[in-house]
């Protein structure tokens, strides 16, 4: 006898639409509750490197055709991996304990770098009739018979057996029912945009930077390089992906006084008081390296505050629960958190499953599900922690 079940998840990121995906998969009823208006309404990041975890998850949600779209509009691979400092000397004795290289064996499968508007893409095309946009969550009632109801700011509502927040690392669902969880800020920021591959690229920026991915180490501060080169022979007819063309992607992450703030000064807001702050903060490097910078659009510059959580309490369990940011945000150090929101997904999508078949309640379910976040989740925060302070010689409060 299978149980009736109805999920609500709040947020439409890779999380909860992985998620999404893995119920659909085992015929369990959801919505998705997104607030943005649309997929494409704000920038949130461009490159993702989706390692041996993700992808597994991945793959257990989605149905076979759709994780092999997926994997093919990732970026082409490549093994190349520079270390440098500013002036692009090649240094041997940095590197970051999480990244793929080091950890290289028979057994790893390659990290996967995926465009992230394409991967929401795909991730949304099996989905799509499930998603609703512009719907800004207000909070949340439980009912008597201990379903949930979300309430939303347009004046409609869900009911629910089960809430998931997966609405990222501003969270409404986390301040109202997992207030412990608000990540603090760490007193770093990160710098991040998206320089398309084009002659004047080729031309003005350092060759070294133009082929697989360069890590530059300066002064407790560091920056990500990485050539986004895309296959021409994607067939998308239905699932509505965005063209993509090649780019350069690039992330600069550090303290604050790094990059000439004071720690309570407010960060620059628009696109062109970051363009100034970064380039003051690279004025001194190498010609190759600030082209890179310079051939960057202002509409394409993004700046974030590191946030992270702390630890994750043991509580009373009932039907609402958190993936993702929503629970443990993390340090971008170590690439680990999104394939840390797709494990959980995964992890939940198994959960739900149990209670769905009618093997297990709603409250033993949830309640192993969020052991599980414990044990992985915040090892993994920690390790973003650890790769903080290997990147640019940091140590994030939470980690003290």
């Amino acid at each position: 006898m299978k149980t009736p079940l109805h999920i609500c998840i709040i947020g439409a990121g890779l999380g909860g639409l992985c998620l999404a995906l893995g119920l659909k998969k085992h015929g369990i009823s959801f919505e998705v509750h997104e607030k943005d208006a649309a997929p494409d309404s704000r920038s949130q990041g461009y490159r993702l490197r989706i390692d041996q975890l993700g992808q597994t998850a991945l793959a257990s949600c989605l149905p076979a055709a759709l994780y092999d779209l997926f994997q093919h509009t990732c970026a082409l691979p490549s093994a190349q991996v520079n270390t440098l400092n500013p002036q692009l000397e090649t240094l041997t004795d940095k590197w970051v304990k999480d990244w793929q290289h080091d950890k290289a064996g028979a057994d790893t499968v390659p990290d996967l770098k995926a465009d992230r508007l394409s991967m929401r893409q795909v991730l949304l095309s099996g989905v799509q009739e499930h998603v609703h946009f512009n719907k800004n969550l207000i909070g949340y009632s439980e009912q008597a018979d201990g379903k949930i109801l979300a309430q939303f700011e347009d004046g409609s509502s869900s009911l629910a057996d089960i809430l998931i927040a997966a609405d990222g690392v501003h969270s409404r669902v986390r301040d109202i029912r997992f207030p412990d969880l608000v990540p603090q800020d760490t007193g770093s920021i990160c710098i991040y945009g998206k320089t398309a591959y084009s002659d004047d690229v080729r031309q003005q920026v350092a060759v070294q930077l133009q082929t697989g991915t360069s890590i530059i180490f300066a002064h407790e501060i560091a920056a990500v390089v990485d050539t986004m080169l895309f296959r021409d022979d994607v067939q998308a007819d239905d699932t509505s992906i965005s063209p993509r063309a090649d780019y350069i992607y690039w992330a600069l992450i550090g303290k604050r006084s790094s990059f000439g703030l004071h720690n309570d000064q407010r960060l620059p807001a628009t696109s062109l008081a970051i363009h100034n702050c970064l380039t003051q903060t690279t004025a001194n490097w190498a010609t190759g390296l600030q082209a890179l910078f310079q051939l960057t659009p202002t509409a394409a510059l993004a700046l974030l505050p590191i946030r992270t959580a702390s630890d994750m309490p043991v509580w009373n369990t009932h039907g609402i629960t958190a993936l993702g940011d929503a629970s443990h945000a993390m340090s971008p150090a170590s690439g680990l958190g999104a394939n840390s929101a797709l494990h959980d997904a995964a992890a939940l999508v198994t959960a739900i499953q149990q209670v769905y078949i009618g093997v297990s309640t709603a409250e033993h379910a949830i309640r192993s599900y969020e052991d599980q976040v414990r044990q992985h989740s915040f090892a993994a925060l920690l390790a973003s922690q650890k790769g903080s302070k290997q990147l640019f010689g940091s140590k994030d409060k939470s980690a003290n």
